[in-house]
């Protein structure tokens, strides 16, 4: 009885670490959104695909590409009946820093299952808990890939059980919220073809491939007409996966120099050093995270090499279940075994905060939370409750979160300047159609201010609001 009580009290202490980052994460990013801190890019995105997606649209015009022709984001389907509710980007943020916490369960059952303790199996979901990654995930705001990360972990652990039937299930969910978890399912289904689960293991490696090339190959291209849009982030090395496969066994040399530069060596780094480095006890585990890691250190894009992003989230996942994998090699040594765990801890509260953003972290107070109060609040809300709620709108990138509920709304300079939009910027949208505008000035630069200029000193444009630098304007008259 005394053994039961102990491992329960451990569940307690693995719930209290879980509702702890909830409540922290989940004020923040309340905060983020709700003082204007949230982005077109990709909040705005995503909110409005799931608010079109619940009501039979498609084209987010935000992005400038349909739905399924930006991501295939089959899981928006289950977000339907919320978004029929009322529910916005407070609701997905939320969701997201509650799967993101929730994640750790299944860390903790893996290292309990491993290392035969409910208490040391505190310390691998602690530390990714703690991770800086999985506090800036939180702060990035709702993204479909990190709302995978708990079902991802949870697969993993239902193979590991032999509960195939969980496992299925739980890849299905995994790769439907964003296409390329199908790589991640591929390079897991690899895992356990080597672990000896031959025929499970080939039928998802199968499955998941034929998913990921239909989507990046036929899918998208039929729908956008142009392609997948992230072919573009490789340069030199190919505008395809087939592309980049050919160069690396051609050019060896040219993908070697990108995969030991200084960024990438710090990005690894970065999201190794907080788990204690043990996972490295855990090589076969790491496989899972290849696939990302590779589409991350290989891109010409820097912001995919940051832990501040939504670009870390599988590797990070795949990275705390390789702590406990790494932890459980000293299974058979209890005082190697302490002091492994020892280091996990004390890596993961350095990490923490020397580099995250938490209210223990360095980071907290460099500008990623909105700490302060916006003296600007009150001419916000005035000018975002001026839009009507069907009514045709541009907006600069703080806005249009608030008002994403619509079937047209854009970011600006769009649709009067074409920026970020489709895959190479076709399809423009007739700009005389727009019949609301608002912007901030103060965060727009000398180009834009001079088309809001333009616009707003034209006669087909009237200015219904102006303070603190904030314009709100409505066409009075054809363009």
């Amino acid at each position: 009885m005394n053994d039961a009580r102990r491992r329960d009290a451990s569940v307690w202490v693995l719930a209290a670490m879980i509702a702890v980052y909830v409540v922290v994460f989940g004020v923040l990013a309340w905060q983020r959104h709700d003082r204007y801190g949230s982005f077109g890019f990709d909040m705005g995105i995503y909110d409005q695909a799931v608010w079109l997606t619940a009501r039979g649209g498609s084209f987010i015009t935000v992005r400038g590409l349909d739905v399924f022709g930006h991501h295939a984001n089959v899981a928006f389907f289950l977000l339907s009946p919320f978004s029929w509710l009322g529910a916005g980007p407070d609701f997905l943020n939320l969701l997201q820093v509650t799967a993101l916490g929730g994640a750790a369960v299944p860390v903790w059952l893996l290292g309990r299952d491993r290392l035969r303790s409910g208490w040391l199996a505190l310390v691998p979901a602690g530390a990714y808990l703690l991770h800086p990654s999985t506090g800036f995930l939180a702060w990035e705001l709702f993204h479909p890939e990190t709302m995978a990360i708990p079902f991802l972990l949870a697969a993993y652990v239902a193979a590991d059980r032999r509960r195939w039937r969980w496992y299925l299930a739980l890849i299905v969910v995994t790769v439907a919220w964003k296409e390329d978890l199908a790589l991640a399912a591929v390079a897991l289904a690899l895992l356990l073809v080597i672990r000896g689960d031959r025929r499970v293991g080939a039928w998802t490696m199968v499955l998941s491939l034929g998913w990921f090339l239909f989507v990046n190959r036929i899918l998208l291209s039929a729908v956008n007409g142009a392609g997948a849009f992230y072919d573009q982030f490789y340069g030199d090395l190919g505008d395809s996966p087939l592309g980049i496969v050919t160069t690396a066994l051609t050019q060896p040399g040219t993908v070697a120099t990108r995969l030991t530069s200084v960024d990438a060596l710090e990005y690894l780094w970065g999201l190794v050093a907080p788990l204690g480095v043990v996972l490295v006890a855990a090589p076969l585990v790491l496989l899972v995270a290849v696939p990302q890691l590779l589409a991350n250190l290989l891109s010409i894009h820097g912001f995919t090499r940051e832990i501040t992003f939504h670009y870390s989230a599988v590797p990070l996942a795949v990275f705390a279940l390789a702590t406990a994998e790494g932890l459980a090699v000293f299974v058979g040594n209890r005082r190697a075994l302490l002091g492994a765990s020892a280091l996990v801890v004390v890596a993961s509260l350095v990490g923490a905060v020397t580099l995250g953003a938490s209210p223990i972290g360095r980071a907290y107070d460099d500008g990623y939370w909105p700490a302060a109060a916006d003296p600007r609040r009150a001419s916000k809300d005035a000018a975002v409750a001026l839009v009507p709620p069907d009514a045709r709108v541009s907006a600069t990138y703080q806005f249009v979160p608030h008002l994403s509920h619509r079937k047209f709304v854009y970011e600006f300079p769009n649709p009067f300047r074409e920026r970020n939009w489709g895959v190479r910027g076709e399809g423009t949208h007739d700009p005389d159609r727009i019949e609301w505008l608002i912007v901030d000035t103060q965060t727009t630069g000398t180009e834009d201010r001079e088309l809001i200029e333009s616009l707003v000193g034209s006669p087909s444009w009237t200015i219904v609001f102006g303070a603190d630098e904030l314009v709100v304007a409505r066409r009075t008259a054809p363009g």
